[in-house]
């Protein structure tokens, strides 16, 4: 047998080795972390009429979002703004619980308690009622399969299809259970259905059988991997669980498996969640709420991705509808506002505005970016800087420029930001950067500025 001693030099290099190797795999992987963007659309900043959305789905022929919402349905993108309205239809006074668009671009419609709408190509609505004793039963799901039959699961009756021509819907199953929370379509057309009683399927021949191992166990969410894995979000005893197949998923501290959509991409699986928007990765759960990032809801309903560009859209309750986007790392020394690169000792401008002689914000636009921003650069500090045009008082408009910067701060650490990474000064009237001849230039000074300090 051979025996080798190491010299006291080659000893230290080794444990030197041995030491670094873990950190160096670990500042590899956190260079090829995704860096996350999300802009939100609401009412408050966009056409989107209802801040509470239950549904999406994507519109291929136009690039376009079909949104369900309390407050009606709502047809919209993000470049041409609200396309279609339930004001003047046979849905303006309904709440939209759930939308699927078909093959052949028809859409259907369920609500809370008036039934199904299809509205097909040429913009023509037809209605169906579901049989049921209340006839206010809410719709919770449709989905279309491979041979065009459209699916629904309802509040209270069970499982429904509907005829080729939208006639008549036909009960499938109310015995085995009354509540269907989800539908999917895999590649032999077998419909699995997410009920309060367990997982069941559906076959082409409308054989019914139960998922064995998850049998009266309520299942809130389900899809199919890349990998064609079957993914389960179910709840059991009021624990909320989640399975990778048949395995089931250790707890997680950071994440609520009452998953209510799961989005499975090609590269990771995205689940709507009542923590946030949850992202699970190489085998580990990331989640973005208000508390560390600039998404802005701990409660997201639904989520769909654009086909063609891969873009991810979230619905949540109450703060309306969220784009991801996936930026590139930065270099070295730089950082990103909203879409823009900075650098430390860069003057920017940001986009908020305010009404005329108040520290009012009449433009909040630049504002979730910053907080985005730091939220990002968890170590930065930064000086915000107040302006104002040259009208009136200097020294009331100094008070102004002030209370405009502080006004900002505030915001800051309202959204859990803390007051130490950021310093404010006030400058009046005098740096403006646009003449003050008339109304809109001197908008233009009523501003506030940042710039990264350390």
């Amino acid at each position: 047998m051979n025996t080798y001693i190491c010299s006291f030099p080659t000893f230290f290099k080794v444990v030197l080795l041995l030491f670094f190797y873990p950190v160096f795999i670990l500042s590899s992987f956190a260079q090829t972390t995704p860096i996350w963007h999300f802009d939100t659309y609401n009412d408050k900043n966009s056409s989107i009429p209802h801040n509470f959305i239950n549904d999406l789905a994507f519109d291929k022929s136009d690039n376009s979002l079909w949104i369900a919402t309390g407050g009606g349905l709502a047809h919209w993108s993000e470049k041409d703004s609200i396309l279609y309205t339930p004001k003047n239809s046979e849905l303006k006074d309904y709440g939209i619980k759930c939308i699927a668009i078909g093959q052949d671009g028809d859409k259907y419609i369920g609500t809370y308690g008036a039934g199904i709408y299809k509205i097909d190509a040429a913009g023509k609505f037809s209605h169906l009622q579901i049989p049921s004793k209340s006839n206010k039963n809410t719709v919770l799901c449709i989905t279309e399969d491979q041979h065009k039959t459209i699916w629904v699961g309802t509040e209270e009756e069970g499982l429904f299809r509907i005829d080729s021509k939208f006639k008549l819907l036909i009960s499938v199953e109310k015995v085995a259970f009354t509540r269907v929370f989800e539908i999917i379509v895999d590649k032999n057309n077998t419909k699995w259905i997410a009920t309060e009683r367990g997982l069941y399927t559906l076959d082409s021949d409308n054989r019914l059988k139960i998922y064995p191992s998850l049998k009266d166990q309520p299942i809130n969410s389900i899809a199919f991997s890349p990998k064609n894995e079957l993914l389960i979000s179910s709840t059991l005893e009021s624990t909320a669980q989640f399975f990778i197949g048949e395995k089931k998923q250790k707890a997680s501290k950071d994440v609520h498996y009452q998953f209510r959509t799961m989005l499975p991409t090609n590269e990771n699986l995205w689940a709507a969640s009542l923590s946030g928007l949850s992202l699970f990765e190489n085998e580990k759960w990331t989640v973005f709420n208000p508390q560390n990032s600039a998404f802005p809801s701990t409660m997201v309903s639904t989520l769909v991705q654009n086909p063609t560009d891969k873009t991810i859209w979230a619905g949540t309750y109450g703060q309306g509808l969220v784009k991801l986007s996936q930026l590139q790392k930065l270099p070295e020394g730089e950082f990103r506002l909203g879409t823009t690169s900075i650098k430390k000792g860069d003057v920017i401008r940001l986009h908020i505005g305010f009404e005329r002689a108040t520290a009012i914000f009449n433009d909040t636009t630049g504002i979730s970016e910053l907080v985005e921003f730091m939220h990002e650069n968890q170590t930065v500090r930064i000086e915000l800087s107040g302006h104002t045009d040259t009208a009136g008082d200097a020294t009331l408009n100094y008070k102004l420029s002030q209370e405009r910067a502080d006004a900002v701060k505030l915001y800051l650490m309202r959204n859990n930001i803390e007051a130490n990474r950021i310093e404010t000064k006030a400058y009046g009237g005098t740096k403006p950067i646009s003449d003050n001849t008339n109304e809109s230039s001197r908008q233009k000074n009523r501003r506030v500025e940042m710039r990264i300090i350390e």
